[in-house]
């Protein structure tokens, strides 16, 4: 029996994909290679491997994050949205899901950051979340000491629903007693943060404590400051299983123009199987 023309022309196209997906990967792997290579320093008996892997992309990276027990994930920002957002989809995705640190950085002229911020979260007394505070001081004090860079350290704070608890007719009486809490409140933070700082060595001047929602302060402050890379935490503290990123997290990165590295707890688990 004669197959109809149709059969064999989809038969063909099949076969034309599947051979031009093996050559794609190829060419992949020699670019990858080279790219290896080059990345070595000079006289350096270093194996640098390089590594493909067909499909989804983030699913697959984080896959290989598990299996080899990397550390840390490098990766160039992708291109931004029609929003101007500097982090694709596969940015978002894997400072989401992804297990270990993500470094996502910033195409530019220069190849140090310069000025690198530690955004921390100093209202938090449970002791994964002043690990989690610590894990950041100490990346960015890293990155600041091997790259010459000039580290700033910023805490903002504020008080749920104050603006709505400033203007109820009730509260009116008691505002000396809110201005009161505001002030004492601000004493425990710099505290807070100065001890932070002194076991850091690092500057009064260049500790920052500033009023107001986080997702507002840190990228007026990162654009003020021109930060060339934010060292932060980006799981949502509050202990709600499936919460891969907190909204702060989300609506910072969605406002911010430079590097981001971003930070996991210990012991936190990726959804990726």
């Amino acid at each position: 029996m004669v197959e109809p023309a149709e059969n064999f022309a989809i038969t063909d196209v099949a076969v034309d994909m599947i051979n031009l997906q093996k050559e794609l990967v190829k060419i992949r792997k020699e670019e990858l290679v080279a790219l290896a290579k080059s990345a070595k320093p000079r006289g350096s008996k270093m194996i640098i491997p390089a590594i493909i892997s067909e499909g989804k992309d983030f699913i697959k990276i984080i896959r290989v994050v598990q299996k080899e027990g990397f550390e840390l994930v490098v990766k160039a920002s992708g291109k931004p949205h029609l929003t101007g957002m500097l982090f694709s989809t596969l940015d978002m995705n894997l400072v989401r899901k992804c297990p270990c640190p993500v470094l996502i950085m910033k195409p530019r002229k220069k190849i140090s950051h310069s000025k690198i911020l530690a955004s921390v979260d100093l209202r938090v007394k449970d002791k994964t979340d002043r690990n989690m505070d610590r894990t950041i001081m100490e990346l960015a004090s890293s990155l600041a000491s091997m790259e010459k860079g000039h580290l700033h350290v910023l805490h903002a704070w504020h008080v749920a629903a104050e603006k709505r608890l400033r203007n109820r007719k009730g509260v009116q009486a008691a505002y000396k007693s809110l201005s009161t809490m505001l002030r004492d409140m601000r004493k425990v933070e710099k505290a807070h943060l100065n001890e932070l700082a002194t076991e850091y060595t690092i500057d009064s001047t260049d500790t920052h404590l500033i009023k107001g929602e986080p997702e507002n302060v840190i990228p007026r402050f990162v654009k003020s400051k021109r930060i060339d890379l934010v060292v932060m935490g980006t799981v949502g503290r509050s202990g709600i299983k499936g919460f891969f990123m907190g909204n702060t997290a989300e609506k910072i990165l969605n406002n911010i123009n430079c590097s981001v590295l971003a930070i996991k707890p210990v012991g936190w688990k990726t959804p990726v199987k």
